[in-house]
C-alpha cells in the first residue's frame, strides 16, 4: 500500500519505519533528526531509506491509501491545515488515520476538515519501547464506524497482528477516551505508590517489599508500581487535565485526578527536601551532582521532568549543579535560556562523563534510571565526592549495601 505519514515525532518516525519495513511505500512528510534517542530507530529508518520503501518529502503522495497524522499534541492547527490539503487533493477512497493525542473537540475538527473516511488509532507506545510496541502491540485500537476503513486498516496492520488478534474496534470517541483513560490510570498508580512510599518511611516499612507484595497479586500486577520522584513526559499530566475537565462537565465534585496531579508535583521536590534536611537547611555553595535529566530513560525529552524542578530549587538556594545525561539535547539548552537567569546558568555545569560530574560534590541525586547508572563504580564515586551522599530518586541501589560502603543513602520509601 501507499502511505503518507505526517510528522517528525517519535510516533511518526516509528510508524513510517515499521510500515515501510513490511513492504509498503511510505512517504514521510517531516524531518528525521540527526540524533534519535529512541533505541534502533535510526537504524530502521536508514535501512528503509536505502531499500527505497521510505522517502522523505515536503509534499504528500496524492495517490496514497492511508494518511497518518502523528504530530505533537499541541500542533492541532497544523493538522487542520494538512486536513484541508487532504480534502482537496487526496483520493476520496483513501483514509485518514489520527494517531496524534489532540484534545477531544480538536480531534473532531481535524476529522471534519479532511472529509475522508477516518480511523482514530491512538499510539500507546512509551518512549524507549516504541518500535516493539508498534510491531508487537498489546492492542490495536481502531476507532471507526466505517466498515471498509476498518477492514482495510486491519489488512495494513496484519503483519503486527499474527500471534493472536489484538485489534479492538470501537467508536472514534471511545478510542479517544481510551487513550486519555490509559494515561490517567498510569498516573494514578504512580502517584498512589509515591504516597505509599511516604507512609512506608513514616512507619519504618520498606516500599520495595510492599511493591513485591502488591505486584504479586494478579489483580494488580507490577506495571507502574515503582515509587520515585514523580512522572514527567507530555501526555500523563496533559491527559489528567483533559479528563478532569470532562469530569467537571458531568457535574461531579470529586477531585481524585487533581489529587493525583498535586501528589506528582509535590513528589518532584522530594530529593530536594531530603538534602535540605540533611544539610540543616544550608545548601548555599553546596555542589550537587545530578544523574539523569530526561523524564525517563531512552528518551531525550525533558517535558515535565522532575529534574527541572530539582535544578531550579537547587539554583535558588545558591548551589553549584553538575549534570550528566547520556542523551542531553537542544531542548535542555532551550529550557535553560527560557527559565534560568544568566547568574543561574553560570551555576549550572554540564559534563559528558558521569564520574567527572561527581568531582568535589557534596551529594549525588539520581533522577532517571538510565541503565548505565544501575551498577556504577562506588569506589571511584567515593574518591571523587567530597561527601558520600546519594539521594536515589529511582531506588536503583540497595540501601544496606551502600551504607556498608560508607555512603549516606536516601531512597524513596526505603529503610
Amino acid at each position: 500500500m501507499q502511505i503518507n505519514v505526517f510528522g517528525s515525532t517519535i510516533s511518526a518516525l516509528v510508524t513510517a519505519g515499521c510500515l515501510a519495513e513490511t513492504g509498503n511505500q511510505v512517504t514521510l512528510i517531516g524531518n528525521i533528526p540527526e540524533s534519535i534517542a529512541e533505541p534502533n530507530l535510526s537504524k530502521l529508518l536508514k535501512k528503509q531509506l536505502k531499500a527505497g520503501f521510505l522517502k522523505v518529502s515536503e509534499q504528500f503522495n496524492q495517490e496514497a491509501n492511508f494518511h497518518f497524522i502523528s504530530l505533537p499534541s499541541g500542533a492541532c492547527q497544523d493538522a487542520v491545515v494538512i486536513a484541508e490539503q487532504l480534502s482537496e487533493k487526496a483520493q476520496k477512497d483513501s483514509y485518514l488515520v489520527l494517531r496524534s493525542n489532540f484534545g477531544f473537540p480538536l480531534s473532531h475538527q481535524v476529522i471534519d476538515t479532511a472529509k475522508l473516511p477516518f480511523i482514530v488509532n491512538p499510539d500507546f507506545a512509551a518512549d524507549g519501547n516504541a518500535i516493539n510496541a508498534f510491531t508487537r502491540p498489546d492492542r490495536i485500537i481502531i476507532g471507526s464506524e466505517d466498515e471498509h476503513a476498518t477492514e482495510d486498516f486491519k489488512r495494513l496492520m496484519s503483519p503486527f497482528n499474527r500471534n493472536r488478534d489484538v485489534s479492538i474496534v470501537m467508536s472514534p470517541d471511545s478510542a479517544i477516551l481510551t487513550k486519555y483513560a490509559t494515561n490517567v490510570l498510569i498516573a494514578t498508580r504512580i502517584s498512589l505508590m509515591n504516597e505509599l512510599a511516604l507512609v512506608a518511611e513514616e512507619m519504618g516499612a520498606d516500599i520495595e517489599q510492599v511493591r513485591q507484595g502488591l505486584g504479586s497479586d494478579q489483580r494488580i500486577g507490577f506495571s507502574y508500581l515503582y515509587p520515585g520522584v514523580g512522572f514527567g513526559g507530555e501526555h500523563l499530566e496533559m491527559d489528567l487535565e483533559r479528563v478532569q475537565a470532562l469530569i467537571d462537565k458531568t457535574g461531579s465534585q470529586e477531585n481524585l485526578l487533581r489529587s493525583v496531579a498535586n501528589i506528582n508535583h509535590t513528589q518532584k521536590e522530594l530529593l530536594f527536601r531530603k538534602l535540605w534536611k540533611h544539610f540543616d537547611c544550608q545548601l548555599t555553595n553546596k555542589q550537587i551532582a545530578l544523574w539523569g535529566i530526561s523524564y525517563k530513560p531512552n528518551s531525550s525529552s525533558i517535558k515535565g521532568a522532575p529534574s527541572l524542578v530539582m535544578i531550579e530549587a537547587l539554583l535558588h538556594q545558591g548551589c553549584q549543579v553538575n549534570i550528566y545525561d547520556p542523551k542531553l539535547g537542544k531542548s535542555f539548552d532551550q529550557w535553560c535560556q527560557t527559565y534560568l537567569s544568566e547568574q543561574q546558568r553560570s551555576q549550572l555545569h554540564i559534563f559528558d562523563d558521569p564520574y567527572n560530574a561527581l568531582d568535589n560534590s557534596d551529594a549525588l541525586c539520581v533522577l532517571t534510571e538510565w541503565k548505565q547508572f544501575w551498577s556504577p563504580d562506588f569506589s571511584e564515586m567515593q574518591q571523587r565526592m567530597k561527601h558520600s551522599v546519594i539521594a536515589d530518586g529511582r531506588n536503583l541501589y540497595d540501601p544496606e549495601h551502600l551504607k556498608s560502603l560508607g555512603f549516606t543513602y536516601f531512597g524513596v520509601g526505603r529503610k
